[in-house]
């Protein structure tokens, strides 16, 4: 008989999808599918109502005391979660880093690029002194062991996951309006939304009945929406915030045609297992671990990072071309199987020493 683990997830983060986009749901999609493999997950988070950052700091102040009399089998701290468990953690303990701080820092500006710089001195800490550092991709890996000095092989890969069966088959229930293109991210300046607004005018001119769809909120939310309007744009462009539950923005991956996203800084890339999953063809940039994600020219077309030209026109090939379009989405339906949650918790598993459990 299988037995039964007790593993902890460090998380001082936001703890909903909403708020706290990719990494809430990375968190709670392997705690769920941990779970459904019958081990015992808790998601140990802050107890206090202060602004975020100073939160995160006293939870990690006060961690040690609320682990003292714990017991569990594996603790994963989230990036700079359990920096001072790390070193004297009875447990095995490993760091878990979804999109290294250190380099996420570099594509911000003013208070929140000091901000990242701070919070990755804490990070690359918690990463160094963990006998164990897990991430997401070969992109991270690589940028752990140049920003924070980890060994290679002392850094195992296990990829974010999705349920593949809640998103599979959504443009089957309602007609795809094959016009209709599709952005989801929380509205950082790394996730260059404002890229795919610079292009839109030479997709419109060539394609009148296109139309852009941008979920999500976040720092540049007021000047995407700006820019918007200097190009007089509102009567194909619509931004619509952030949405108050997952089942509202699968309904807009249902009826979308093709999904974009021009990111220059990805650590992997959740939405890209949404669009890919709901048979939706990809347009995103070459960019960090995104070509690990999304294979050019099989599952979408990736362009080289702020080029707004090479973004034009693969949207206007693909909202063109109905055959290219359903290609890409057939093969990125069967390319994400692979990322299904159940998949992903036998390989966080295998990682971290506890295989076949």
């Amino acid at each position: 008989m299988t037995q039964s683990l007790r593993i902890a997830f460090l998380d001082s983060w936001l703890q909903t999808v909403v708020d706290g986009s990719g990494t809430a749901a990375a968190i709670g999609g392997l705690a769920a599918a941990l779970r459904e493999r019958g081990h015992l997950v808790d998601r140990i988070a802050p107890t206090t109502a202060e602004p975020l950052t100073l939160r995160r700091l006293r939870y990690n102040w006060e961690l040690p005391r609320r682990l003292q009399h714990a017991r569990y089998d594996l603790i994963v701290g989230v990036d700079i979660d359990g920096v001072r468990w790390a070193g004297r953690s009875p447990a095995p303990y490993v760091c878990s880093i979804k999109g290294v701080l250190a380099e996420e820092q570099r594509h911000e500006r003013g208070l929140i690029r000091a901000l990242l710089w701070s919070l990755s001195r804490i990070e690359r800490l918690n990463a160094r002194r963990a006998p164990f550092v897990i991430s997401t991709s070969e992109y991270c890996r690589r940028m752990i062991e140049r920003h924070y000095g980890v060994p290679a092989a002392r850094i195992g890969i296990v990829p974010e996951g999705i349920w593949v069966d809640q998103w599979s088959g959504l443009g089957e229930s309602a007609e795809r309006d094959r016009w209709t293109v599709l952005c989801v991210a929380r509205q950082y300046p790394r996730k260059h939304v404002a890229d795919l607004i610079a292009a839109w005018p030479a997709v419109a001119g060539r394609l009148p009945q296109a139309r852009l769809v941008i979920i999500g909120d976040g720092p540049e939310h007021d000047g995407l929406r700006d820019l918007v309007r200097r190009q007089g744009l509102e009567q194909s462009v619509r931004l619509l915030g952030g949405l108050p539950d997952d089942a509202a923005v699968r309904e807009w991956y249902g009826r979308a045609g093709l999904f974009c996203l021009p990111s220059v800084q990805e650590g992997f890339g959740i939405v890209f297992l949404e669009a890919m999953a709901s048979g939706l063809p990809v347009v995103s940039t070459t960019a960090a671990a995104i070509p690990e994600v999304v294979p050019d020219r099989q599952a979408g077309i990736l362009v080289a990072p702020g080029n707004t030209a090479e973004l034009a026109g693969a949207l206007a090939e693909l909202l063109e071309n109905n055959g290219l379009r359903e290609r890409y989405g057939r093969f990125a339906a069967l390319h994400v199987r692979q990322y299904d949650w159940a998949r992903v918790a036998e390989q966080f598993l295998a990682v971290t020493g506890f295989g076949d459990r």
